[in-house]
């Protein structure tokens, strides 16, 4: 019975709420325990034990499904690069989208994805050159797990430790990841942590992404709320139910006309380029015009916005050497960056035909440009799709 009540003691202590913002230790402190033998650290359903809630939380995320098999985007862009550049180029994928066995992408480690033990496991984290990804994580190999806040001691299934200051300050260990990336062409494609950098909003990766939700994390814990770790994000829009509201809170819009003009003024709240991290991504502006009896007699564009009307897609393109369109892997330059930057008001304007007596945008956003929909084999699949996240109406 001591024994029990000093696993609770020490669990409910792991799993509660994030504490107020305070300076982390320079330093985790030597582990407490060690694990005990047998215990799969790679293995998250052997974490739902104790952290039931954010084993299933995780579970529906993206970095649950970071490997090949459970991302269709992913596997497209993957099978692509391959062919192109050889199979040596999956080395290169592999540090972020399985980080804990870069090096044999069919073990159950890299099978997990972007595990507990990805975050948890670490000595350190070093972003501080071009390494990236599992190249820029030391793992612990004495089984040590640290969260964002002490642990106690007292008894434990793993070895424990001090605050991991790559955790706590809900960045540094994101942007192993999500920092920068820059094609064999020294161009950037992915940039989300320099555009957070830049942006000088004091909210960190974590606060937007896993946000602190009603409940216990664990069914040993009686704290009452705890930081989520679904990893909210574009995905969340192909969830069932879908989930917007991370998307919706990275703009403020308005709707306003006088004559036959029609103003769309949007305003970027996020914390980086919105649309960010794949450069493939895209985020589109419909807008319609009904008359009296509610019928559409009008659209910004049909099948063709690049072309029909282009200021309402927010979104980047990358040209080769002859300056045509081609994927962010390949381009040499970037020819057009539309995205709304952190703080950026933006008036989309239109002339509006006799007849329309009400006004309506949607924005949806894409996973994958139209154009990369064929060359990653996603005809009619759901992440081919645009999906609506916010309707702004007159």
């Amino acid at each position: 019975m001591t024994r029990l009540l000093a696993v609770v003691a020490l669990l409910t202590a792991c799993t509660g709420a994030p504490p107020a913002t305070s300076p982390a230790p320079e330093q985790p402190a030597a582990p407490a325990t060690t694990a005990v033998a047998g215990l799969d650290l790679d293995d998250p359903s052997a974490c739902a034990t104790c952290h039931d809630a954010i084993v299933t939380e995780w579970s529906g995320s993206m970095h649950a499904r970071a490997h090949h098999e459970q991302d269709p985007v992913f596997a497209g862009l993957r099978s692509l690069r391959m062919k192109k550049e050889g199979e040596a180029v999956a080395q290169t994928c592999a540090q972020c989208h399985t980080p804990r066995d870069p090096a044999n992408t069919d073990s159950a480690a890299a099978r997990a994805g972007v595990s507990c033990a990805t975050c948890h496991a670490l000595s350190a984290v070093d972003t501080s050159g071009a390494q990236v990804g599992a190249a820029a994580l030391t793992f612990s190999d004495d089984g040590v797990l640290r969260a964002q806040h002490d642990i106690h001691s007292a008894v434990a299934p793993h070895g424990v430790g001090k605050a991991a200051p790559w955790i706590a300050d809900g960045t540094s260990v994101c942007l192993a990841c999500h920092g920068q990336l820059k094609n064999g062409q020294d161009v950037v494609t992915c940039n989300t942590g320099p555009e957070h950098a830049a942006s000088g909003v004091e909210q960190s990766c974590t606060d937007c992404h896993m946000p602190v939700v009603d409940g216990p994390a664990g069914n040993v814990s009686t704290a009452t709320k705890h930081r989520s770790h679904g990893m909210l994000a574009g995905h969340g829009l192909w969830a069932d139910p879908p989930q917007v509201e991370l998307m919706k809170s990275n703009l403020e819009g308005r709707l306003s006309r006088s004559g036959d003009r029609l103003d769309l003024t949007l305003t970027a709240t996020s914390g980086h380029h919105f649309p960010s991290a794949f450069p493939g991504r895209m985020v589109l502006v419909k807008v319609v015009g009904l008359d009296a009896s509610g019928e559409v007699v009008w659209h910004n564009f049909t099948d063709d916005p690049m072309t029909q009307d282009p200021q309402a897609v927010f979104n980047t393109v990358y040209v080769d050497a002859d300056g045509k369109p081609t994927l962010p892997p390949y381009g040499v330059s970037k020819k057009r960056d539309t995205r709304l930057a952190p703080g950026e008001t933006r008036t989309l304007t239109w002339t509006v035909p006799a007849g329309v007596e009400k006004t309506k945008a949607t924005l949806l956003y894409r996973l994958v440009p139209p154009p990369a929909v064929a060359p990653f084999g996603l005809e009619g699949a759901p992440e081919a799709t645009a999906k609506p996240f916010l309707t702004i109406e007159e």
